[in-house]
């Protein structure tokens, strides 16, 4: 702290000031988060920007609407439910890599439980339809979550757990070692903006992980001592490339044809994959272009309370689409 307030440092952050600015651009007008609950309650959201071939957090918005107030709560590195967005990073990934399945593997869509007397399922989908056996590229595409259920009973619910703090620098609960939480999102604690963004970054980058920082270097005043330096980041071998490969195909028929379109614009390639939570309560959108991968959540900052969009559009995708354009 004596250093801090009296000699100073040169602190070199990733931040790109134009990108910035664009994050900025939107998520200042409130327009664009018009969402306001029965109650009145203005929709809240939070978007993180990654360079996937260095890790550079290249921009970042914690919040809608002007700044209030200095250290306030930043949303984008808050642990908030991200539904079925998680399924590439917890099931379909690690399951690829260990080929447990492959996309074109048939897994029936049919509940993993039913009542005694044969009625009810668990767990619904968000069609609220069963229509038995169909592809894992299928399971993805439309976010079915009975296939995302059987795909992970198959893989193991510890191998998935391991998988995404292991090998893509998620942290999690001990509790999330379940069906739910791992299937459909249902995490104790959630993920932030910046952990989704690095993960999906992974996808694009062949396979290799490189965990996000927001600093570069930072140095003495006299320029002689670096306090720290993540000049080279940390990054590992997530998954195979193949396994990148085809999440790559997967993820890019969620955009083009199936529950992502909203994140979609001309002339450039996208893939990633939308999320619910029950009730509508939060909404997400992680994905990635060849050059950057992003993570946008949507909800309500304090009590969950449900999101009611004007034409069925997912909101996050939206407003994913409106900064990456």
């Amino acid at each position: 702290a004596t250093m801090l307030y009296n000699a100073g440092y040169h602190i070199y952050t990733t931040v790109d000031l134009d990108m910035q600015e664009i994050v900025d651009s939107v998520y200042l007008d409130a327009s664009n988060f018009d969402y306001p609950s029965k109650k009145g309650t203005p929709l809240a959201s939070a978007i993180t920007v990654v360079d996937p071939y260095t890790g550079d957090v290249k921009a970042v918005a914690g919040g809608v609407g002007p700044k209030t107030a200095n250290r306030e709560l930043s949303l984008a590195t808050s642990r908030r439910a991200c539904g079925s967005a998680i399924k590439p990073v917890s099931v379909y990934a690690p399951a690829i890599d260990y080929e447990v399945v492959g996309p074109g593997s048939v897994i029936d869509d049919y509940p993993v439980r039913v009542n005694d007397s044969g009625t009810g399922g668990y767990p619904r989908n968000s069609n609220g339809r069963y229509q038995g056996p169909k592809t894992v590229a299928y399971g993805v595409q439309f976010s079915t979550n009975t296939i995302s259920s059987r795909t992970l009973q198959k893989l193991g619910y510890a191998q998935s757990f391991e998988f995404m703090q292991n090998n893509l620098g998620f942290q999690l609960n001990v509790n999330d070692i379940d069906l739910a939480p791992l299937a459909m999102g249902g995490l104790t604690y959630g993920v932030t903006t910046m952990e989704m963004a690095a993960a999906y970054g992974a996808f694009v980058n062949r396979g290799t992980y490189i965990e996000p920082h927001l600093i570069t270097r930072i140095e003495s005043n006299d320029h002689k001592e670096t306090v720290i330096d993540n000049t080279i980041p940390k990054s590992w071998p997530a998954m195979k490339e193949t396994t990148a490969y085809l999440m790559n195909k997967l993820l890019r028929r969620v955009v083009t044809s199936g529950t992502g379109g909203d994140a979609a614009f001309s002339g450039m390639t996208i893939a990633g994959k939308t999320g619910t939570t029950t009730d509508n309560c939060d909404r997400y959108f992680a994905g990635y272009t060849p050059y950057y991968s992003a993570a946008v959540w949507m909800g309500y900052k304090d009590k969950p309370e449900k999101i009611f969009v004007k034409h069925g559009e997912n909101p996050s995708a939206v407003v994913w689409k409106l900064v990456m354009e």
